[in-house]
């Protein structure tokens, strides 16, 4: 599904009005309607409860508001009581605003208009012993903190106690609609200043500040719901990318956005594994689906190879081959008697020794081989980083690089484009940071830029790894992940994605890599999800995910087959 900035979503509205690409005209008036319609829908779902009311709903002067009025409206006609508070003069409506408030009028609804912190004083009155407070305020039009009167109320809303819950339209008041990409104020971003929602309905894609950035939990639930808009339309408006947006005051000098491609996102759906997890022909044998190479392990971390292999097994890939220290090889075959072995010279602390490039274990090594992943359980030994950078640069074949296979390129990533073969690197944020030279703290603040900066540097997909994990390609395009949990924060869960891309990979050797990264990262992220449903994220292991797989697998099949453009994404999956 794609995801828009503010000014790629007006462009929707737009070209939808005006009836561009075949399609019949629809008026603002008219999408402001679907809007509204759209989230009383949600409303009547996710607050049942709540729906008879009372139910005050906050309304700004923009067209933000006049979805808010359009819901009050439909609320008040289905007999539910409802306090509409206007923070705007009704005379500096405009356009649909205008019309949805007249429209408003008749309705029967309890409607308080505050233009200033005196008439706020006297309107707040009508928030007590509201079921649901609706936040129409100000929507995706912001481009610098919200200031005055709005931004007074958001605090002093976010304070109450007790409060009811905040259902709002569109995206939460207060909050940039593109995220880190373009606010150039957003290292000082007042987050006491969006309105904290329980849940957010919002219309035909979602805003790259609903998904990403530091304060997507402000969101809540999210819904994505279409409006009227042609999916035509927004691929049409979205193919012409965002451009490149200012960087905060932080993302200067090593993260500046100068020469970074323009931004194309799209959010994970099921759609996207789709194609990936189709029914094989009955005529399936062993070597159509790939053969893997695990380059990895060390002494004392025998572990980490036998769960990758593992992983790329469970996914579907014909046979695995685990290339690993001598002194590890018993473990890692007793781990699992599917994965195939191979010894290798080992370093003095037990890791991966330079003998492994020799000629004739190197030719062994990679013959017959679709797909290399290195790195888990690889030491930070000198010996062995040197070994890894070698073994990147000759492989003839497509290659995963994670954990210390990235580390041996710390502070020097572009040598990565001397790679033969085309690579995924796989960074949690403190690996990002040393490939990058920078603090992990700059990179959880600025996720985007630090995606796309490796994918350009090196020439490679690059996933970045940890909430809303970020698949970045070198010319722009961004999936971000929509799936896992706070359970996979635990040992080995980044081991388990490495097999698992290699696997897929190897199955789809011909595959766009970026979508390979991305199928595979939401399945690790699924498969998560549907361990947690039986032990808790609490007592989530890594090889849980692995053993969950099958079902994430049925799972993605079902969502896919199910279609439909609707799709909720619940917060504690946010």
């Amino acid at each position: 599904m794609r995801v828009l900035t503010a000014e790629q979503m007006r462009a929707v509205d737009a070209a939808t009005i005006a009836g561009q690409g075949g399609h019949a005209p629809v008026s603002g008036s008219e999408l402001m309607d679907a809007a509204g319609a759209a989230t009383l829908a949600y409303l009547q779902r996710r607050f049942a409860a709540a729906a008879q009311g009372p139910v005050a709903v906050l309304c700004g002067k923009g067209n933000n508001g006049g979805d808010g009025m359009v819901l009050a409206r439909l609320l008040r006609q289905r007999g539910a009581e409802v306090r509409v508070l206007l923070l705007a003069d009704p005379g500096a409506l405009r356009g649909d605003a205008a019309e949805k408030w007249r429209a408003l009028q008749p309705a029967g609804a309890a409607i308080s208009v505050a233009a200033d912190a005196a008439a706020w004083a006297q309107a707040r009155g009508a928030l007590a012993g509201a079921r649901l407070w609706v936040d129409a305020l100000l929507g995706t039009g912001l481009s610098s903190p919200p200031r005055g009167l709005v931004a007074d109320v958001i605090a002093e809303l976010n304070r109450a106690q007790p409060r009811p819950p905040v259902l709002a339209i569109d995206l939460p008041s207060g909050l940039p609609a593109d995220g880190e990409w373009f606010a150039a104020t957003l290292a000082d971003w007042p987050w006491d200043r969006v309105l904290r929602a329980d849940a957010t309905v919002t219309f035909t894609a979602p805003k790259l500040g609903s998904v990403t950035g530091p304060a997507v939990y402000l969101c809540g639930d999210l819904c994505i719901a279409p409006i009227g808009s042609p999916g035509a339309i927004v691929d049409a408006v979205a193919a012409a990318p965002a451009p490149a947006g200012p960087a905060s005051p932080a993302a200067t000098g090593a993260l500046s956005v100068s020469g970074l491609p323009a931004l194309s996102a799209w959010l994970t759906t099921a759609a996207e594994a789709a194609p990936f997890l189709q029914p094989r022909p009955s005529d399936s044998h062993k070597g159509r689906f790939g053969h893997v190479l695990l380059l990895g392990g060390s002494f004392g971390k025998s572990g980490a190879p036998a769960m990758a292999a593992d992983a790329a097994l469970r996914i579907g890939a014909g046979l695995v081959t685990a290339a690993v220290p001598r002194s590890v090889l018993t473990a890692v075959a007793a781990y699992r008697p599917e994965i195939m072995t191979e010894p290798l010279a080992e370093t003095s602390d037990g890791g991966v020794a330079a003998g492994i490039l020799e000629p004739g274990v190197w030719d062994a090594l990679v013959r017959g081989k679709s797909v290399a992943a290195i790195g888990p359980g690889l030491t930070a030994h000198p010996e062995v980083a040197a070994t890894v950078r070698q073994v990147v640069t000759r492989l003839p074949i497509p290659w995963v690089l994670d954990a210390d296979g990235l580390n041996a390129f710390a502070g020097r990533a572009a040598e990565l484009r001397s790679a033969a073969s085309p690579g995924i690197l796989t960074p949690h944020p403190g690996e990002m940071g040393r490939l990058l030279g920078i603090s992990t703290d700059e990179v959880q603040s600025h996720r985007l830029v630090c995606a796309l900066q490796l994918a350009v540097a090196t020439g490679d997909v690059v996933v970045l790894k940890g909430f809303r994990s970020l698949i970045a390609a070198p010319d722009g395009r961004v999936y971000i992940n929509s799936t896992g949990n706070p359970g996979m924060a635990t040992g080995g869960s980044g081991d388990i994605l490495t097999g698992i891309i290699a696997g897929l990979w190897g199955q789809f050797p011909a595959a766009d890599r970026l979508l390979v990264a991305t199928v595979a990262v939401y399945l690790h992220g699924l498969a998560a999800d549907c361990a947690a449903a039986t032990t808790g994220e609490l007592s989530l292991c890594a090889t849980d995910i692995t053993c969950s797989l099958p079902a994430a697998i049925r799972r993605a099949r079902q969502l896919a087959a199910e279609g439909g453009e609707g799709i909720e994404i619940p917060a504690e999956l946010r």
